[in-house]
């Protein structure tokens, strides 16, 4: 698998350029690893597949275990969240067993003894439905809308099903500890969990709040046409704590099949969906008032060939290696993606994508680390959509003739020091460092930062419009940089509301 070097993220137009110029239930499994045992905080060992989830932040989807793993076993994901009223957090950990691709992932809650100090131990344990490592997400939400939090587990079996299960949190069965019970499993070619707004009474009020229900799609059994399909929407049930499914509902492929998408829709594998996906695709967002010009909020460029996901959004811009491809359901392709921006940690996105049209694909993308999935209907990038971006002066974009080297200095403490791709940035907050890109986007110069105060920390990511003047005497020379904050976007870029900056840099003529 070839990986392209890593880029700095820089604004949506300036990438939108390049691009274009480019061309059933189960319960608990108790004692199923009997060889996890309880250990306190500090001497939790972790094995060597855990080794990189141990460098990542304190309370992300990838943090230490607390509880000692059998080395037979891989560390797939690690959630830090309190599941109970106490002031202690809990762990839940999502497992598999090396070397045993049939074996299904295993989840562990590693719950804390405040009583013996940072001690904990395994509290509760289960299989799930999933198999796949790779196509695995957890996550904990409250789907009930009870104000307690589900632990969410969906993936893949090595049939190439997709997985759910969701399981609630029921009173121990020894009153001590937390206990959990399965309240729906399911196995089925493309699953969705319809999640909503809820109503602000639900944030301010101890009442429950709207439940999410979940549906399934399945090829029909009892057809010949692999675009029909049978459809299933599953509802809480709080009479018997658990989702229930309604009825089956046939759906007939006629009455989804597009004649020009007809060739895709019926191949198989994965190759047809990911020739029709290739290239760049446009979230286009069109003016309120429904007067004026579209607005391009992001755009995704997808490249089987060099096995990469481009996706800029806003100021910023996130290239995912191409790990895998799944077909599921006719229309839908399951791709997993792993952000290179972070090389250290394994940060994986799913995109589910469902071709609606020649031209309009939708795409679903979810992580590992608890983040709502959002949802986008992105259009192909046409010759017009081509036409309108590129003609656009302020959204012309490429490498600044500008360059910044060395210690420029402000008022109160101020300081940026640029290297040749490095910043290191001081206030009187205290010191960051990162990096930093410098380009051209109209007639503007665009400084991109991105810095954090150390590996632990999350990114800060800030755009400038540069302005840069050098004078001259016997003696010296002074550079002055001024910096105004700006928010670029697809179309350009929006000053902002805030302080402008500004430094110099004197150097000694005589040097």
């Amino acid at each position: 698998m070839r990986r392209r070097p890593y880029r700095r993220p820089l604004a949506a137009a300036a990438v939108l350029a390049v691009l274009l110029a480019a061309g059933c239930q189960k319960g608990a499994v108790p004692g199923s690893l009997s060889t996890i045992t309880p250990a306190p905080l500090t001497d939790s060992p972790v094995p060597a597949s855990a080794a990189v989830a141990a460098d990542a932040a304190p309370g992300s989807a990838s943090s230490r275990p607390r509880i000692s793993i059998d080395p037979s076993y891989t560390i797939l994901q690690v959630l830090n969240v309190n599941l109970d009223s106490d002031p202690e957090e809990e762990q839940v950990i999502a497992v598999k067993r090396l070397f045993d691709v049939t074996s299904p992932v295993h989840l562990i809650v590693a719950d804390a003894e405040p009583g013996q100090g940072t001690y904990y131990y395994l509290g509760w344990e289960a299989d799930t439905a999933a198999t796949d490592a790779r196509v695995f997400s957890l996550s904990v939400r409250d789907l009930v809308g009870d104000h307690g939090l589900q632990i969410v587990a969906s993936g893949m079996n090595e049939a190439g099903k997709l997985t759910l299960d969701i399981f609630r949190a029921v009173p121990p069965p020894t009153g001590k500890g937390l206990a959990f019970k399965s309240i729906f499993q399911l196995v089925a070619d493309e699953i969705f969990v319809d999640e909503s707004e809820r109503p602000d009474s639900y944030s301010t009020q101890a009442a429950p709040g709207p439940s999410f229900p979940i549906r399934a799609f399945l090829r029909d059994p009892d057809s010949q046409n692999a675009l029909d399909l049978v459809g299933i929407k599953y509802a809480w049930n709080p009479a018997e704590t658990r989702y229930t499914p309604g009825p089956a509902v046939k759906i007939q492929g006629e009455n989804v099949q597009q004649a020009q998408l007809s060739a895709l829709y019926l191949s198989a594998g994965e190759d047809a969906f990911e020739r029709f996906i290739t290239g760049s695709w446009v979230q286009v967002d069109p003016p309120p008032s429904g007067k004026g010009a579209d607005a391009y909020a992001s755009i995704i460029d997808f490249d089987p060939r060099q096995r990469t996901i481009a996706l800029a959004t806003g100021n910023t811009e996130d290239i995912y290696t191409w790990l895998e491809s799944h077909r599921t359901i006719y229309k839908m392709l399951l791709v997993i993606g792993e952000n290179q921006t972070v090389p250290l940690i394994k940060l994986t996105r799913r995109f589910s994508i469902a071709a609606d049209s020649p031209t309009s694909i939708t795409v679903t993308i979810s992580g590992d680390d608890s983040v709502q999935p959002t949802t986008v209907v992105y259009t192909k990038v046409t010759d017009d959509i081509r036409a309108r971006l590129l003609d656009s002066a302020a959204a012309r974009a490429g490498l600044a003739s500008l360059k910044l080297q060395g210690r420029y200095a402000g008022r109160d403490g101020l300081a940026l020091e640029f290297g040749d791709s490095s910043l290191s940035w001081s206030d009187p907050s205290g010191r960051r460092s990162g990096s930093y890109v410098l380009f051209s986007l109209g007639t503007a110069t665009i400084l991109t930062t991105r810095v954090r105060t150390d590996e632990r920390a999350p990114v800060q990511t800030s755009s400038w419009r540069v302005s840069w003047q050098e004078k001259k005497d016997t003696a010296h020379v002074v550079r002055t940089l001024g910096l105004s904050p700006v928010r670029l976007t697809v179309t350009g870029y929006d000053d902002l509301n805030g302080p402008d900056l500004f430094l110099t840099q004197t150097v000694d003529q005589k040097k």
